[in-house]
């Protein structure tokens, strides 16, 4: 058994950012927490950055153009963004001014115009609420949030939740502070904004960093609006580097090997997202969409699984990974399944990484040059690897590669003692169940198994889980069942096929070595008649295509599909039987001739079975 180890993102957006699913998951359970830069202040509502907010504080104060803090503020124009933080700038004025001048100048830059627009705080709002509550921190001082009318608890300095009592922990922290409504300066204790007072809040006193541990420790943490170089964000998670802490996602402007690089050595997994010329379009269409998502979990669902019944090929590769994102789990597999009408039976091929990544070839063997396919492009994901560009008939898939069809870490840790099996067992025929995600999608399978595209996928397996087998074959007894003749005999065949030993040499091997400690006895002579009993063979046909017929295809369709032969095992030495044992050998030889002999009835003559004409071939 291979187990999926998680990695499954999902994009909302074609061109937006992949979002782990362990991010979302923990979202809609109330474990994540968002922290808010300025960046979510500056996208719509159109406040400052950081240079703007200097400049006007600079000529609100009248510093004079020769001051430490006007060079310091040039050079920071100038150099690597980063090298100079923002709290050494304030530290400088603080030289010069009275802290609460300071802190006026501040709120008189930040306050917002008139109808000013709020939508990437109603975004984070929506995202940062459950019904556990409203977990939201920003290190902004404007009161944007609080103007989104949501009537939440508010919280800043000196005064903050208790990140461990959940019922506490619900609303905005201000945890920066917060400027007063009239924008005339700051409430409480002022803002966090010099060097002395990040060193107080962070260091010699350290309520902010208690606060921050609580957190990292409970919750997952986003930033969203942030730099890595950021001054909050350097002290927020340097000191706390190696606290013992939950994930931390930061969605970041670059692409991945920059982003990954900035946030890495805080501890961070970045999220990167296309922004050209300093465009965060993508990431702020993405947060709606999530947060439309984060509204109505339901018709989110409803709306992206009706959209696969377009069939895979329709949709965009981000448009399958939304698909992927549903089924990796219990309760969007469920969903799948029940949505009516069922999702068409080529999603195989998306969920069987197998499929997704098989050789391209011809759907039409007399017209190579105008049926020439590539799976890939029909099936693959936005979160796979793109395969090689010589693609070799034999070459497997790359290694992680998600597989809806494999367990994964969550079926694991949400799977009951029923799922596994046991040293001994009170019945010998007892199967172990399935994980119940993917016994949803077996239930799935047996509701589109009439489709031509299910039994393509079907011949091309070793095996399937008896729970699977029995829901196709109840499928086929059920009153109102619609599925022609030629399937049902079809999917009977595969599941005589399945039954067969797969092991021919190892057991013969295992018999000859048994015979020469032992010697002959009727039971070895039973068990030397039935290894070598002829059986029905199922296989793809040789004429085969890399795609399933089309879900749309009537019955009776010219389309090949499987071919159907007779296996006759062949030793690789011969035995030699003693002269006792020959007559019962010779007898049950007989009946494996006889058996061979109606079963190559049966397949000769119609070595290519054509998936219309079942009936006139089997």
């Amino acid at each position: 058994m291979n187990l999926q180890v998680g990695g499954q993102k999902l994009r909302f957006l074609a061109n937006g950012p992949s979002i782990p699913d362990e991010l979302l998951m923990a979202r809609d359970e109330g474990h994540v927490v968002f922290f808010c830069g300025a960046g979510v202040s500056r996208a719509f509502a159109g406040l400052p950055d950081f240079f703007g907010l200097a400049d006007k504080i600079i000529d609100k104060l009248r510093v004079e153009p020769d001051s430490p803090a006007c060079k310091l503020i040039q050079d920071a124009r100038t150099s690597v963004p980063g090298a100079i933080s923002i709290d050494r700038i304030f530290g400088l004025l603080e030289r010069e001014f009275a802290s609460s001048d300071i802190e006026e100048a501040v709120t008189s830059a930040l306050k917002p115009p008139e109808n000013c627009v709020l939508t990437a705080h109603k975004i984070l709002l929506d995202l940062a609420s459950t019904p556990q509550g409203t977990k939201l921190v920003t290190t902004n001082f404007d009161r944007l949030f609080d103007d989104c009318g949501r009537n939440l608890q508010s919280w800043q300095p000196p005064r903050l939740p208790d990140p461990l009592r959940s019922n506490e922990f619900n609303g905005i922290v201000y945890l920066h502070g917060r400027a007063k409504p009239d924008y005339g300066g700051a409430e409480g204790d002022g803002f966090v904004l010099s060097s002395s007072t990040f060193g107080h809040a962070y260091v010699s006193n350290g309520w902010a960093t208690a606060f921050i541990r609580s957190i990292l420790e409970q919750y997952l943490v986003v930033f969203v609006g942030y730099t890595a170089d950021d001054a909050p964000v350097q002290y927020l998670l340097e000191a706390l580097n190696t606290a013992n802490r939950k994930k931390a996602f930061a969605f970041h402007a670059g692409n991945q090997k920059e982003a990954a690089a900035r946030w890495r050595h805080k501890g961070v997994n970045a999220i990167p997202y296309d922004a050209p010329d300093n465009d965060h379009t993508a990431l702020w269409d993405s947060l709606k969409a999530w947060a439309k998502r984060a509204r109505d979990p339901e018709a989110w669902y409803e709306e992206i699984i009706a959209t696969s019944q377009k069939g895979p090929a329709k949709l965009q590769p981000h448009e399958r990974g939304q698909i992927a994102h549903i089924v990796s789990t219990h309760k969007g597999a469920e969903k799948f399944r029940l949505h009516e009408p069922p999702p068409p039976a080529e999603w195989l091929c998306v969920f069987d990484r197998y499929r997704r990544f098989a050789a391209p070839g011809n759907t039409d063997w007399l017209n190579p040059a105008k049926s020439y396919v590539n799976p890939f492009e029909r099936y693959g994901l936005d979160s796979d690897p793109l395969p090689p560009s010589e693609h070799s008939p034999k070459q497997q898939p790359p290694s992680g590669a998600w597989d809806a069809l494999e367990p994964n870490t969550l079926d694991v840790s949400t799977s009951s003692k029923d799922n596994l099996t046991a040293f001994h067992t009170q019945n010998p025929y007892y199967t172990p169940r399935l994980v119940s995600r993917l016994e949803q999608l077996g239930l799935w399978l047996a509701r589109v198994c009439d489709q031509p595209a299910a039994i393509w996928w079907a011949v091309r397996q070793t095996f399937l889980h008896q729970n699977i087998q029995y829901y196709i074959l109840q499928r086929f007894n059920t009153p109102d069942s619609q599925i022609h003749d030629n399937t049902r005999i079809a999917w009977r065949l595969l599941f005589e096929n399945w039954e067969q030993p797969k092991n021919f040499y190892h057991d013969w091997f295992t018999l000859q070595s048994t015979i020469r400690k032992e010697g002959w006895s009727s039971s070895l002579i039973r068990k030397f008649g039935a290894l070598l009993q002829p059986y029905l063979s199922i296989e793809p046909s040789p004429l085969d295509s890399p795609i399933p017929p089309n879900a749309d295809t009537p019955q009776g369709h010219d389309r090949l599909i499987i071919r159907k032969g007779v296996t006759h095992p062949q030793p690789y030495k011969p035995i030699t039987i003693p002269d006792e044992w020959c007559l019962p050998a010779v007898r049950i030889l007989r009946q494996n001739l006889e058996l061979a002999l109606a079963l190559e009835h049966e397949a000769g003559g119609y070595t290519y079975t054509k998936l219309a004409h079942y009936s006139e071939t089997m």
